[in-house]
């Protein structure tokens, strides 16, 4: 969803628009894996511009527990990565929502509010 924003994709920046009166944050390690995908000094510079808009979270060492629990729960069946494993322990500790398009590794993890911000 961030890098639909960031592309200015229409359907991303209504849903953006929307829900202005709620808190959007982005978790660190969604910023630094947008980061990293950047191929140029521009883009970088560009990306960070557009990160800095939002309130950035980190996890606390309670979340990376719950982190490992779930990446040893759902690895092999999901094959959910480090850096979702982070987010999901964020959002679960936090009962937050979740909105992202990668339903595959959230789906599986009870208690998990995950939900898909729009149509693509």
């Amino acid at each position: 969803m961030l890098i639909d924003i960031l592309r200015a994709h229409p359907p991303a920046q209504v849903w953006l628009q929307a829900n202005s009166a709620l808190p959007v944050v982005i978790h660190g390690v969604t910023a630094m894996e947008i980061l990293m995908g950047s191929r140029n000094k521009n883009e970088w510079q560009r990306y960070q511009k557009f990160l800095n808009q939002f309130t950035l979270i980190w996890p606390t060492s309670t979340e990376f527990e719950e982190a490992y629990w779930l990446l040893a729960q759902h690895r092999l069946t999901t094959a959910i990565s480090i850096p979702d494993a982070l987010i999901a322990a964020t959002v679960l500790k936090r009962g937050w929502r979740l909105y992202s398009f990668n339903l595959k590794h959230y789906r599986q993890i009870v208690s998990l509010e995950v939900q898909t911000p729009y149509q693509r």
